[in-house]
């Protein structure tokens, strides 16, 4: 039993000797290589750092070109509307116009002066003229094709374009289907609608007319009280 101890105390240090001089030559190779080959990669960085560095230099040289060409043409980032300039300052729109009057003068040349051809082809010049006036002055916006762009995201700037006239045509709209509903009722209490729906009763209908001015108003207040729209039961359905 004691020399079975012995044996592997004795074996035990070996093994321990072994580890440690396999230790030792791996820290030997593992710092020899780097010694060796030390000039052949520094050089390669200092290469590839040279040429990131090049590469950095024209990207920012050209960062500050297109900054500075950005900021002599204010016309092409209009902060406004992407993409878009004002009319007036826009070289796209005054081509457009020219092109216009020229088509126009060409065919008007094609005619003795005092002519009425010539003279409606002048209407027509001058409409023209006026028309691109009219939007150069407004502050509408142009696109690259040269046309105005009306904006309909509700922008406060640019509420003239396309809310205040599309609410005014939703207001007058509504006033004549209003009008007309009224004059339905109406006439349906007389003695004969069916000719009244045929021969408009002048006075009934220009006093609803007055009336109707306030539509909005009279609609909700219908709505209330359950008059705008027919019950269920009055409402015919096809059979199935």
């Amino acid at each position: 039993m004691a020399a079975t101890t012995v044996a592997s105390v004795n074996v035990s240090s070996k093994v321990s000797q072994m580890a440690g001089t396999a230790v030792k030559a791996q820290k030997a190779l593992s710092f020899a290589p780097l010694g060796a080959i030390k000039p052949t990669v520094c050089s390669a960085e200092k290469a590839d750092f040279g040429k990131v560095a090049k590469q950095a230099g024209a990207a920012l040289a050209l960062a500050a070109v297109v900054s500075t060409s950005t900021l002599a043409n204010p016309d092409e980032v209009y902060a406004d509307v992407a993409g878009l300039t004002p009319c007036s300052e826009s070289a796209a729109f005054t081509k457009t116009k020219k092109k216009e009057i020229k088509k126009l003068t060409q065919r008007q040349k094609l005619y003795e002066a005092g002519s009425a051809p010539y003279l409606a082809l002048q209407d027509s010049i001058d409409k023209t003229n006026r028309r691109f006036d009219f939007y150069a002055s407004q502050g509408v916006l142009c696109g690259a094709d040269g046309l105005p762009h009306l904006i309909v995201d509700g922008d406060l700037n640019h509420l003239g374009e396309f809310v205040v006239p599309g609410l005014g045509f939703l207001y007058v709209a509504g006033w004549i289907g209003w009008v007309g509903r009224r004059y339905l009722v109406e006439v349906a209490k007389s003695e004969n609608p069916t000719e009244k729906e045929i021969i408009i009763d002048v006075p009934l209908a220009r006093t609803l007319l007055m009336d109707g001015a306030v539509w909005p108003i009279a609609a909700w207040m219908d709505l209330l009280n359950g008059s705008l729209l027919e019950k269920k039961e009055n409402i015919t359905v096809s059979p199935r």
